[in-house]
């Protein structure tokens, strides 16, 4: 059973609701599983076009391709809100599978620079109409309206937490 399914399954079936739980009148867990079903969504249609690579790493791809550039490491880690080390195994990973290169600045010997490869750029190109398709499909029945005011709540939501923390 693939992770978006087993997760409506628990939704329908352990009756997740809000009457049983304050906890469950919060947004918390509704985005929290919504989450959860995009991300098994997502790796399912990767898995179905027998695409090896994950969501987080088509993420890098993104934004190498988009940048069409070098990108510090640091820089990425910040964007991806990803701690180096994390960063630093899925950029390795990545690297093995010849999607990125890790090149030492000239400047700086500490400073690692991530490029995209050609591989990487066929794969991102072969992956966009994919990610595009999912969602819309996942997007469907929603007017621009509600998506729009989706995005404004959770940038709030996101405000509130940065605004917390320490």
């Amino acid at each position: 059973m693939q992770l978006y399914q087993f997760l409506l399954y628990l939704y329908f079936f352990m009756e997740i609701s809000t009457e049983n739980s304050d906890f469950n009148k919060t947004f918390a867990p509704w985005i929290s599983i919504t989450y959860k079903m995009i991300d098994g969504y997502i790796a399912d249609i990767f898995l179905k076009e027998n695409i090896q690579v994950t969501k987080q790493q088509w993420i890098i791809l993104k934004i190498l391709y988009e940048k069409q550039n070098e990108i510090i490491q640091n820089e990425l880690a910040f964007i991806t809100n990803r701690n180096k080390a994390s960063l630093t195994r899925l950029i390795s990973v990545m690297e093995k599978k010849h999607l990125v290169v890790r090149n030492q600045s000239e400047n700086d010997a500490r400073i690692n620079l991530i490029c995209i490869t050609e591989k990487g750029k066929e794969l991102f190109l072969k992956m966009k109409p994919l990610m595009l398709n999912s969602i819309q499909k996942i997007q469907s029945g929603l007017t621009q309206t509600e998506i729009n005011t989706l995005i404004e709540t959770l940038l709030k939501i996101q405000q509130n937490i940065q605004k917390q923390t320490i």
